[in-house]
């Protein structure tokens, strides 16, 4: 028996050591198949044209800003960018209002109705977005917002609403309620206990939501397309198809108003990390 145990344990860290690197090579390749398309898009974007023709692959024999110059005034990217920024701006305050207050009432407030108007409010979550994009169209000419900001703000808060509502209901779930307890006694109302005691409490939770929020707003394409149909009011996103033309292409130009378009949500992505981080380690992003 004593000689057999030092041999179970050696086979068994063999295997504990096959097993983790096997998934160290399984997350390797799938970093590699999202890092790829990235420096794709980067190493055409600063290509010339006649590098583009002569080879589709590799790196470019000649660094040249000329395919971004080609993208910031063919495609007036300057009026684009703005727009996506008063979209996906407008989009992050509402949706953090709305659905930190109705966290809140989920979690922390007792009414008639609460667990019926939550399990209501999740029950969107099951159904997919494009599957309303007439009835949503037909709504928004009646209340003549087609062609607004506003059209797009209230669609991309609603469309998220439920999901954003269950990741601050359960965050809110998760203090104690000793904390609302405390603040009673200190005589805070209900919207001063909200203000002063939970908001600061909920950073890291709306940090995350924050992020989530920018970078589908940011990225929303298919109701951007139908609702915002004008050129003065139409995002980056639907823009930079227009460097790629029926009968005009421009590889190079398109790659480049495609990481000019990148370069907010990377970042967004950087200076929000920390608080990601700290809101998935707490549980929150389960």
């Amino acid at each position: 028996m004593s000689e057999a145990a030092p041999i179970k344990r050696t086979r068994h860290r063999r295997r504990g050591g096959f097993g983790r690197w096997a998934i160290v090579a399984g997350l390797s390749c799938f970093a590699i198949s999202a890092i790829l398309p990235l420096l794709f898009m980067a190493d055409t974007a600063f290509r010339t044209e006649a590098d583009w023709d002569a080879n589709k692959l590799g790196l470019p024999t000649t660094f040249s800003f000329g395919a971004f110059r080609r993208a910031w005034s063919g495609a007036t990217i300057n009026t684009y960018f703005r727009n996506s920024l008063i979209v996906t701006v407008g989009t992050v305050a509402l949706t953090i209002v709305c659905a930190t207050l109705a966290g809140y009432a989920f979690s922390k407030l007792t009414w008639r109705g609460r667990a019926s108007a939550y399990y209501f409010v999740l029950a969107w979550i099951a159904i997919p977005p494009l599957l309303l994009i007439v009835p949503i169209y037909v709504e928004i000419v009646n209340l003549g917002l087609l062609d607004t900001y506003w059209s797009v703000i209230l669609l991309y808060t609603a469309l998220n609403l439920p999901f954003n509502v269950y990741l601050m209901t359960a965050f809110f779930r998760s203090l104690p309620d000793e904390l609302l307890e405390a603040a009673r006694i200190d005589g805070a109302s209900v919207p001063e206990t909200f203000a002063y005691v939970m908001v600061p409490l909920a950073r890291p939770a709306i940090a995350t939501l924050a992020i989530f929020n920018f970078l589908w707003a940011w990225n929303e394409f298919m109701f951007a397309l139908f609702i915002l149909t004008s050129t003065g009011s139409k995002p980056l996103t639907v823009a930079v198809q227009q460097l790629q033309g029926r009968f005009d292409q421009d590889p190079t130009g398109l790659m480049a108003g495609l990481c000019i378009a990148t370069l907010p949500v990377i970042g967004v992505y950087l200076v929000f990390q920390r608080h990601l981080v700290r809101a998935i380690t707490a549980g929150i992003g389960k």
